[in-house]
């Protein structure tokens, strides 16, 4: 008489056995492809802070910072720049990107800087500024910066003229290109401080677009005239 029910039982065993190793299996891989994922993204924000550092020291006016937008955790703060991860790798990568956003860095804080220039001159003070560069390199800017009380009245009055006083100038004749954009963009802040009931002032992206321009091409005219100082010194000596 053939035992049916232990061929039964061992092969519901085996089958049990089998899946119950290759369940094992899954998830022992599942564990390694984690931990080797991890690793990899632990070895890139190390890269990325490494090379953030090196970034670092070619703008020093800003506050560079891995990110991945506008960080309402800079409040408060002033000139820093969060720079999303995937745009530090692609500038690792790749020399030419490199080169690119390198520059890129250097125009945003020019522009940083000749804005915070304007804003000393007319008694500003910036109390929010939040800057994010994407994986793509475009900039988000928003900043809110407020004039003191006591020179609300005049400093609008005065805006206000000089506004129009310069619409009315940019109609009659046309400046060089430097002097356009630094018109341009003075045009653009004095408009603001014209329009601003409570000396609240607020930019945005494309405001600061403008301001990116005209310090791009202060910066110009300024190594344009610092060639020309060296090339007549030159020619000072040669003629001595």
């Amino acid at each position: 008489m053939a035992i049916t029910g232990v061929n039964t039982y061992n092969s519901a065993y085996e089958n049990t056995y089998a899946a119950s190793r290759k369940e094992a299996a899954k998830k022992e891989e599942t564990k390694e492809t984690t931990v080797t994922q991890k690793s990899t993204e632990t070895a890139k924000e190390s890269s990325n802070e490494e090379y953030l550092k090196t970034l670092q020291k070619q703008v020093p006016y800003m506050k560079l910072q891995m990110g991945y937008g506008l960080n309402t955790n800079n409040d408060g703060k002033v000139n820093v720049v969060d720079v999303n991860p995937k745009l530090l790798e692609k500038m690792q990568n790749d020399p030419k990107a490199a080169k690119e956003y390198t520059q890129r860095l250097k125009d945003v804080e020019s522009a940083l800087k000749w804005l915070d220039n304007y804003k000393k001159l007319v008694g500003s003070t910036v109390i929010v500024r939040h800057d994010y560069i994407d994986e793509n390199g475009n900039l988000s800017h928003f900043s809110v910066s407020v004039r003191k009380d006591e020179l609300n009245e005049r400093l609008r009055k005065e805006a206000q003229e000089n506004a129009e006083e310069r619409i009315e100038k940019s109609r009659e004749k046309a400046r060089e290109n430097a002097e356009e954009m630094a018109e341009k963009a003075e045009q653009l802040l004095e408009e603001k401080i014209a329009s601003s009931k409570d000396g609240t002032i607020y930019l945005y992206d494309t405001d600061m677009q403008t301001i990116i321009e005209a310090a791009k091409e202060d910066n110009a005219g300024k190594a344009d005239t610092k060639q020309q100082a060296q090339v007549a010194g030159l020619n000072m000596d040669i003629k001595a």
